[in-house]
């Protein structure tokens, strides 16, 4: 019997950690402006506080606050500064502009002001360190980078930070059938789409990806393009299923180990989890053992794989913050049926009337992918939902989308 999408994946996490796999990605550093989007290897603090000095909050005038407990302030007691100036020496408080104009009546022949009233120490200033204080943690270790965050560290004084390597992962595209994008089909012939989507996808997951040649379904010229990916994860499209073309599982067991050959998932189920050797003429220092999918060759299940099982190893490597995936609670459009024994995800296009329309299910339903607006996951064990059932689906266009096993469940083989 198949395992669940979970137990598989900590089956795998369990032979990786056995084998030697890595369990994180080395750091490097980079400048503040090229950071948008790393992961940062560690806490990232301030180095100096912002403002360094008391400063002026407002325009008006500084003044010592208890100097105007008369309510008038005597010609020579105080400054005039604009916003952001520092606080002259002596000087503790801000008296804004509009209240000390001369057509105010609030200027004397003698040089003094009259206030509305006594003023308060640190009135309209700005203290030391309140926007940024110096050794202060600005942003935590494993948060994805934000416009905001390269903001508040530029601000604290840095120049560089430390983030996370990308990690690397070479895509190797398998199938006679398959021709490069660009090309004018035969009949019979697919173009490469799979190798395009899933690229981008790790591209925006902060890795650097590698799409080998599209490789013909013959074992050894395979096997060569997997041993020659220096990479941390690898992806074999397609030749995971049971075929007389399907060599996926043969090359991973030549190579290494296949943990696990199918999973209890629709779509998806014939994906392989395993791992490789490096080659034995190479120091394994230099290169460990690489995990390694089999990716289904069907589109949905594709993307489907590499959500439930790529993207939340990719994370751990980084020591990436779990994300938050966005959902939303809408009604069916008519039945959806499940069968108990898998876990099941189900695109939905959502119309905006608090409703989601069920996508085509088939596994290579490539215009029910680009058409999603949310997917439904049903677990195993559930029949599935009549209409009009309230059910919360998970957004696609944010991280996350398919749900991947609860972290402790993907934490625990390491």
């Amino acid at each position: 019997m198949a395992p669940s999408p979970g137990a598989a994946a900590a089956a795998w996490r369990a032979a990786l950690a056995a084998a030697g796999c890595p369990a994180e990605v080395g750091s490097e550093h980079v400048g503040v402006p090229d950071a948008a989007g790393r992961v940062a290897a560690g806490p990232v603090r301030a180095r100096c506080s912002v403002p360094a000095v008391p400063c002026a909050a407002m325009d008006g005038i500084a003044v010592h606050a208890a100097d105007t407990a008369s309510g008038t302030i005597a010609a020579g007691a105080f400054d005039v500064v604009d916003t952001g100036d520092p606080l002259p020496p002596g000087r503790d408080a801000v008296v804004m502009r509009e209240h000390v104009l001369p057509e105010n009546g609030r200027r004397r022949t003698d040089g003094s002001v009259a206030l509305p009233g006594p003023v308060p120490a640190g009135q309209h200033v700005r203290p030391v360190g309140e926007s940024v204080r110096e050794g202060a943690q600005l942003v935590a270790a494993g948060r994805v980078l934000r416009p905001a965050d390269l903001a508040a560290a530029a601000a604290g004084g840095l120049r560089t930070l430390e983030v996370r390597r990308r990690p690397r992962v070479t895509i190797v595209p398998t199938g006679d059938e398959v021709r490069p994008l660009g090309t004018d089909l035969a009949p019979g012939e697919l173009l490469d789409t799979n190798s395009l989507m899933l690229a981008a996808t790790l591209r925006t997951r902060d890795c650097e990806v590698t799409v080998a040649p599209i490789r013909p379904d013959d074992p050894a010229l395979i096997a060569a393009a997997v041993q020659d990916a220096a990479a941390d994860l690898v992806l074999v499209l397609a030749g995971s299923s049971a075929g007389r073309d399907d060599h996926t599982a043969a090359v991973v067991r030549g190579l290494g180990t296949v943990v696990v050959h199918g999973v209890a998932v629709r779509p998806g189920h014939p994906v392989l989890l395993g791992v490789v050797r490096p080659p034995a003429a190479r120091p394994s220092a230099d290169r460990p053992a690489v995990p390694v999918i089999g990716v289904p060759g069907y589109p949905v299940a594709a993307a489907l794989a590499v959500e439930l099982f790529a993207l939340p190893l990719l994370a751990d490597l980084q020591r990436r913050l779990p994300d938050t995936p966005r959902t939303v609670d809408v009604r069916v459009r008519g039945t959806v049926p499940s069968r108990r024994d898998v876990e099941e995800y189900v695109l939905l296009a959502l119309p905006g009337d608090g409703t989601a329309v069920p996508l085509a299910r088939g596994a290579g339903a490539q215009t029910a992918l680009a058409a999603a607006d949310a997917v439904l996951r049903i677990d195993a064990g559930s029949a599935g939902h009549e209409a009009g059932d309230l059910v919360t689906a998970h957004l696609v266009d944010t991280p996350g989308w398919a749900a991947p096993a609860p972290a402790g469940e993907r934490r625990a083989a390491g």
